[in-house]
């Protein structure tokens, strides 16, 4: 025999599923801005070097932190 869920069954799995799909939203909401943030970090920093290498006319290491910069900027957008 079928066992038949009662309305305040369905109401309260309902609601654990919408709290469930909250926190989740949350969570990666969450992720997303730790990942911008340290994304802008690491860029901010890459610039600073690149600026450093310029300064000191320091062909290698400008070619080497532009290239990275590009890869992070490719990777990223």
């Amino acid at each position: 025999m079928e066992k038949k869920k009662s309305y305040a069954e369905i109401v309260k799995a309902y609601a654990m599923t919408r709290i469930q799909s909250e926190r989740f939203m949350e969570e990666l909401f969450t992720d997303m801005m730790l990942n911008e943030l340290l994304l802008s970090t690491k860029k901010e920093r890459l610039l600073k070097k690149i600026d450093d290498a310029l300064d000191n006319k320091d062909k290698e290491t400008f070619k080497l932190l532009t290239e990275e910069l590009k890869g992070l900027t490719k990777q990223f957008g």
